[in-house]
């Protein structure tokens, strides 16, 4: 599909107003044209974040110069590219963070923002990546460091990122540690492979690592 190609409409979800689920409305909306090293994505599946929540009730509000549909992750195929892509072309299957936009037939991001989809990845599989990977590889990984043999203390082990991060430290050799808030939760902590899970209603967890890694922390 050429720029010539491309519709020059589409449905997209938009908020009408502040409130719950029922303000989210069919509208049509201009397809977007991708600039400078943006593609532009056939959306299959758009992720639902807590963020979209908010936006929805009114509690949170676009940056600067975003779409105002909601959606900040998605999975489809790489349909136009604007100038400068090197790393893109049309057919590409693509997981991709979104500066807004996603609840939509097509959504554009900056070329960097995305990730190719594996053949054996199903789409709606991919589209719940983008937010979580790219946040813990960005604060954990690029920022923090973590390398094979350090322990990793992960709060909130079965949320999105704890998720992610606890696979991810765990794929890097570190030794992880989580914590959550009941006994059930701990042992999804263990299947997705901390080391030790720590009921933080029970026991202390400071407590805790430090017996673990006699006091190192």
């Amino acid at each position: 599909m050429t720029g010539a190609d491309l519709p020059t409409s589409m449905t997209a979800i938009a908020i009408s107003r502040p409130g719950g689920p029922e303000v989210l409305e069919p509208v049509r909306e201009p397809v977007p044209r991708p600039g400078l090293r943006q593609i532009l994505i056939r959306i299959a599946w758009a992720g639902v974040n807590r963020p979209d929540a908010l936006q929805r009730a009114g509690l949170y509000a676009p940056p600067p110069g975003a779409s105002p549909l909601p959606g900040l992750e998605a999975a489809g195929e790489v349909v136009a590219v604007g100038p400068g892509v090197s790393r893109w072309k049309p057919g590409d299957r693509v997981a991709a963070l979104l500066p807004g936009g996603g609840y939509a037939e097509y959504a554009v991001t900056h070329e960097d923002h995305a990730l190719p989809v594996p053949d054996g990845l199903d789409l709606a599989e991919a589209a719940a990546l983008p937010e979580t990977l790219f946040t813990v590889w960005s604060n954990v990984f690029m920022r923090g460091g973590l390398r094979a043999g350090e322990s990793f203390l992960v709060h909130g082990g079965t949320s999105g990122i704890g998720t992610t991060a606890i696979q991810l430290a765990r794929l890097a050799g570190a030794r992880v540690f989580a914590t959550a808030g009941s006994e059930s939760k701990c042992e999804v902590c263990r299947r997705l492979g901390a080391d030790v899970a720590i009921n933080y209603r029970e026991e202390d967890f400071v407590t805790a690592v430090h017996e673990a890694t006699g006091g190192r922390g």
